[in-house]
């Protein structure tokens, strides 16, 4: 159980990216890198915006350590914010035409 505590916000993170990457993409006007590709960077980018976030000392700003809760949460906004601004970029740089 304690590994799964220990792996548990990153799991949080990438499940908040691969939901929000998608959502955000689709209200864009496209679809950006597609439905899996979409979810793939949500991941990416959710879980690399959680670690970062961990490493930068904000992993408590909803106050994780009084509500676990509130943690977990916390998790799940990070891995939707990374997950939706790579797929936002990605889409956009997918939908670019090319310069010739």
């Amino acid at each position: 159980m304690d590994q799964l505590q220990q792996f548990l916000p990153y799991i949080l993170n990438g499940v908040g990216g691969a939901v929000l990457a998608p959502l955000l993409a689709g209200l864009l006007g496209g679809k950006g890198l597609g439905t899996i590709g979409n979810i793939i960077a949500g991941v990416v980018g959710g879980v690399g915006v959680g670690a970062g976030a961990q490493a930068a000392g904000f992993g408590n700003l909803l106050g994780g350590d009084a509500n676990a809760m509130m943690g977990y949460v916390q998790d799940l906004l990070e891995g939707g914010i990374g997950g939706g601004i790579l797929g936002v970029i990605l889409g956009f740089l997918k939908s670019k035409p090319a310069a010739t």
